[in-house]
């Protein structure tokens, strides 16, 4: 179990990583603003096909050689935790250094193209101000679907505490056995609906972030800039809270097995069959919305014209790190991959960053 487990979440990452340069917005390429007309350029179509062939390549190693490594280590349950963990963040790294080679790449060729003038640069950045006084999130009174799903499970909780096992199962292995027990106690009984909360409140979070995150409007095409980053901004935040749901059921039938001593087996089938919706969820919205929308189609395509693009790629280090002390807004899309990032020069932005680890950092020690 814990090595079809490991594959299935392995092939999720490498996936995700080698589509991103063909989900973001079309007038970026590796974190560098290259303008939708010049994306299309015969040398960077190249660039992103040597990206996936090395990222497929160089991650499925490592992915292998965690695999032998768990296979090494299959009598301890603990050791092959933390292969499982090394081996994720290990893809990753490797991916980031694969993409960061490239994306310095794309940066000379920019160079290259603005000395020769075949790309127009400028520092004017296009605003649309009615833009956030537009309806482009759910309404949060759509998260009283999770909320009466916490209220459920504190009721079942209240109701079945008496009689619940002694005996709190507290951990299962892959394969659904209890490696881990404490004594019953009303603290840990509300574990399960206190990380339903947590989850309610982080998602509610996300959504005030996909409304307040900066807008972006492309020079080309400025009309379909908009409407892909509205339609990218509504269908996200129904996203988010489909994944809240389907989170906050997940645990939900965690306490409810626990508390009648039900087979491990339904915990985990239920566990499995949440990662698996979650990860084709957010594969789906990549491939068919894209990073502000960039994959939603529209009948307005830049016109060919050789148009001035907007030149920020300064405030973006590495292409993922956005810092601008000038920039008022705490929340802006991400530049290589779908959602949203801080802007690390706002103090403010840090803080709600910080508040968020803090309370994760909080019930993991409270319970």
């Amino acid at each position: 179990m814990e090595i079809i487990i490991y594959i299935f979440v392995s092939i999720a990452i490498i996936s995700l990583q080698a589509m991103t340069p063909f989900v973001i917005r079309k007038s970026e390429c590796f974190g560098v603003n290259v303008g939708e007309r010049a994306n299309r350029n015969a040398e960077l179509t190249q660039l992103k096909k040597q990206y996936i062939g090395q990222v497929v390549l160089w991650t499925s190693l490592v992915a292998i050689i965690g695999i032998a490594f768990i296979q090494g280590f299959h009598s301890s349950e603990n050791i092959q935790a933390g292969i499982f963990i090394a081996s994720m963040f290990g893809q990753l790294i490797v991916s980031f250094i694969i993409y960061y080679r490239f994306h310095q790449t794309t940066l000379q060729w920019k160079k290259e193209k603005i000395e020769s003038g075949e790309i127009s640069t400028n520092s004017i950045i296009m605003v649309d101000t009615s833009f956030h006084r537009r309806k482009m999130v759910i309404s949060y009174t759509w998260f009283i679907v999770p909320l009466l799903l916490f209220i459920i499970t504190l009721a079942i909780t209240a109701v079945f505490y008496p009689s619940a096992p002694e005996t709190w199962i507290t951990h299962f292995d892959m394969n659904g056995v209890s490696t881990n027990t404490v004594q019953k106690s009303p603290r840990i009984a509300l574990l399960f609906p206190m990380l339903q909360l947590g989850m309610i409140g982080l998602f509610m979070f996300i959504n005030y972030v996909i409304a307040r995150s900066k807008q972006t409007v492309e020079n080309e095409n400025p009309t379909d800039s908009l409407k892909r980053n509205m339609l990218f901004r509504q269908i996200s935040s129904k996203a988010m809270l489909i994944m809240c749901t389907i989170m906050v059921i997940d645990f939900l039938v965690m306490q409810v097995v626990i508390l009648l001593a039900l087979s491990a087996e339904i915990m985990m089938i239920t566990m499995i069959i949440s990662v698996v919706l979650i990860l084709l969820g957010t594969v789906l919205l990549a491939v068919k919305v894209g990073q502000g929308g960039s994959r939603l189609k529209f009948a307005n395509e830049p016109d060919g014209v050789n148009k001035p693009i907007r030149d920020d790629d300064v405030f973006w280090k590495a292409g993922v790190i956005y810092f601008n002390r000038n920039d008022p807004a705490l929340f802006v899309e991400k530049r290589f991959g779908i959602g949203w990032t801080i802007n690390t020069a706002r103090p403010i932005a840090w803080l709600s960053f910080a508040f968020v680890i803090v309370v994760i950092i909080f019930i993991s020690f409270l319970f």
